[in-house]
C-alpha cells in the first residue's frame, strides 16, 4: 500500500511539474503598452518612450529611435512623431531613447553605445519582453551611435537592419582632413571626443562604424543630402562602398537639393523607403 501511495504521489508530482514547465515554455499574449519617460538607468537622462502593441512579445519586432544632436544636445522629442506613427501602425514594439549626452569627461563612446544596449535590455526586465528581432533607426550623431552599436557591439543574429540618416560613420574620411570647410567641422568632433585627429588616427577607427563591416553585418539603408554641410556626403559613399565590398545587403540614397535636413518632398521620399525596409526585414 505504502508502495502505491508513493507511486501515485511521485507520477502526480511529475505530471503536474511538466504541465507547470509546459506552461511555462507557452509563448504569452500580453496587453499593449505605452509608457513616457521610463527610466532604464539611473542617470537622470537615462530615459525612453514605450510603445509595445499587444500580441505575443517573444518574436515580436522593435524598432529603436536614436535622435541626433552632435552627441551632445537634443532628445528624443525630434523623433516624438515616428515614434506617434509606429505606434498608429501597431505592428512592432517601438522605443523613442534619451542617452547621456557628450560632456567633458565623458565622450560619446562607449557611453553612448552602451546606453542603447541598456535601453534594450531593459525592456526584458520591465516588461518581460526579449527583443530579438531589431531595426536600429538613428539621424545624424544617432546614426553614428546606433550604427556603430549594430555593427560592433550587437548580437548579429538580433540586428535585423540598420536605417542611417545623415550619420557620420567614417572619421578617417580623406575629405574630413582636407583644408576648407570639412576640416573645420571635424574640429568641433575632435572637441566632442576629446582627441585631436593627428596621432589618434586609431582612436578615431575605432569609434567609426565603417570599419567593423563584415560579412554578418545586418542589412542597412543609407540617405544623405548632397547639399548638407554638416556631413560630407562621403561617409554615405564609403559606407556603401564598404558593405557592398562585403557583401551586405544594403540602399544608398543621395538627395542632391538637400542639406543635413533634408526637404519635405525628399524628406516623404526617403520615410517611405525606410518604412518599406523596416517591412521587409522586420
Amino acid at each position: 500500500m505504502k508502495r502505491l501511495l508513493l507511486f501515485v504521489f511521485i507520477n502526480t508530482f511529475v505530471f503536474f511539474a511538466c504541465r507547470r514547465q509546459d506552461t511555462q515554455d507557452e509563448p504569452q499574449f500580453r496587453s499593449a503598452v505605452l509608457e513616457y519617460d521610463v527610466h532604464y538607468g539611473t542617470h537622470p537622462q537615462q530615459t525612453m518612450d514605450v510603445y509595445i502593441p499587444a500580441g505575443v512579445r517573444d518574436t515580436m519586432g522593435l524598432i529603436v529611435l536614436v535622435h541626433g544632436g552632435s552627441w551632445y544636445q537634443r532628445d528624443k522629442s525630434d523623433f516624438a512623431p515616428w515614434f506617434d506613427y509606429e505606434r498608429g501602425l501597431a505592428r512592432y514594439a517601438v522605443i523613442n531613447i534619451n542617452y547621456r549626452l557628450d560632456t567633458p569627461t565623458a565622450p560619446p563612446v562607449p557611453q553612448q553605445t552602451d546606453d542603447i544596449a541598456s535601453a534594450i535590455d531593459a525592456l526584458d526586465d520591465i516588461y518581460h519582453f526579449p527583443a530579438s528581432r531589431i531595426i536600429l533607426l538613428g539621424a545624424s550623431s544617432g546614426s553614428h551611435i546606433s550604427s556603430l552599436y549594430a555593427y560592433r557591439y550587437a548580437n548579429p543574429q538580433r540586428i535585423k537592419g540598420v536605417i542611417n540618416f545623415v550619420g557620420p560613420v567614417d572619421f578617417n574620411d580623406p575629405q574630413y582632413h582636407t583644408p576648407g570647410h570639412w576640416q573645420y567641422i571635424f574640429t568641433g568632433i575632435e572637441y566632442i571626443f576629446n582627441h585631436p585627429y593627428q596621432g589618434n588616427e586609431s582612436y578615431y577607427a575605432g569609434v567609426s562604424p565603417y570599419h567593423y563591416i563584415n560579412a554578418s553585418t545586418p542589412p542597412s539603408i543609407l540617405f544623405y543630402g548632397g547639399a548638407d554641410t554638416l556631413v560630407p556626403p562621403t561617409q554615405g559613399q564609403r559606407l556603401h562602398a564598404r558593405l557592398d565590398s562585403a557583401g551586405v545587403e544594403n540602399e544608398f540614397y543621395l538627395y542632391p537639393n538637400s542639406g543635413h535636413i533634408f526637404n519635405n518632398a525628399d524628406g516623404w521620399d526617403a520615410a517611405q523607403k525606410a518604412q518599406n525596409f523596416i517591412l521587409r526585414h522586420l
